[in-house]
């Protein structure tokens, strides 16, 4: 068995807490006073890791369907069997795409 986290899941972990907090109303701005301030901002993007490809047996999707995946944020394997977590799903990953073969 092989693991890897591409992202910090004690840093997700205070992500939930916050969002779960958010959407029963205890958080107060009176509690958020000494956080970092963002002066001149402006939204951006930034590229995340995801995976493209055929997908198959999706629950929304037809079968053969070209997606994108959502943020990725961990791949495990298991006897010679890969797996990804993405925000959205797991996936199990099948071979992949001829130039990442070579």
């Amino acid at each position: 068995m092989n693991f890897q986290m591409l992202l910090d899941l004690p840093r997700l972990q205070r992500l939930v807490a916050d969002l779960q907090r958010l959407k029963v109303g205890s958080v107060k701005a009176s509690s958020l006073l000494d956080i970092p301030t963002l002066n001149d901002w402006s939204f951006t993007k930034r590229a995340e890791a995801c995976l493209a490809g055929v997908v198959h047996d999706h629950p929304t999707l037809p079968d053969g369907h070209q997606i994108i995946t959502s943020q990725l944020f961990a791949h495990y394997v298991e006897d010679d069997k890969h797996f990804v977590r993405t925000l959205s799903r797991w996936y199990r990953i099948g071979s992949p795409a001829p130039e990442v073969k070579s």
